[in-house]
């Protein structure tokens, strides 16, 4: 079969606009023609190919390795001391979410203890005891000092587990680099 060349392909087609999509081979009219909807009547068989059956892919599997580990951040032991120093307990949300709602809960029941001692002992002394309210304060110093205590040991365990777990992948990056370069990959037949 012989080419034509392209601007007498060009023109026997009509005029082609410059960035038109120009079909390329002939058109079938007929499969223009199928109408699903049709009925069986006027019905014709689609113009797509038979599916065909799956067939498994040969040769032995490819394992790449340990699956990598996504970057865990490490977390600032200095940050953890200012967000708990201007922020006590809340602060802690940034080093250890369970640890800080350990200690709102600790927070929390202690102020009501606190309400209610300061309460019975202003019931008791006829209101005396009312100058008390001004002393609870106090009370949640040592709540303030545990949480920054906590909050910078617990930053500090997260970088301790954040560097063993990429000493732990390493090592097993290690292990199969060696076990790839000693049974000479999957791809060697020896043919």
């Amino acid at each position: 079969m012989q080419q034509m060349p392209q601007d007498a392909h060009d023109r026997a087609r009509g005029a082609v606009i410059p960035g038109e999509l120009v079909p390329t081979g002939e058109v079938d009219p007929g499969a223009r023609s199928y109408d699903p909807l049709a009925g069986a009547a006027g019905a014709q068989q689609p113009p797509y190919a038979p599916l065909q059956p799956y067939v498994a892919p040969s040769g032995p599997p490819r394992y790449s390795g340990p699956m990598p580990v996504p970057p865990l951040p490490e977390k600032s032991v200095g940050v953890a001391f200012v967000l708990t120093f201007f922020f006590g307990p809340f602060g802690m949300f940034y080093s250890t979410v369970a640890g800080a709602l350990i200690l709102l809960g600790i927070t929390l029941v202690i102020s009501l203890l606190a309400g209610v001692v300061v309460g019975l002992i202003t019931l008791v002394t006829f209101g005396f005891g009312a100058f008390l309210v001004i002393l609870a304060p106090l009370v949640g110093i040592p709540i303030w000092i545990t949480s920054m205590i906590w909050g910078c040991v617990a930053a500090s365990h997260h970088n301790d587990r954040v560097r063993a777990d990429y000493a732990q992948h390493g090592a097993a990056h290690a292990q199969y680099g060696a076990q790839q370069s000693a049974a000479g990959g999957y791809g060697s037949t020896g043919c």
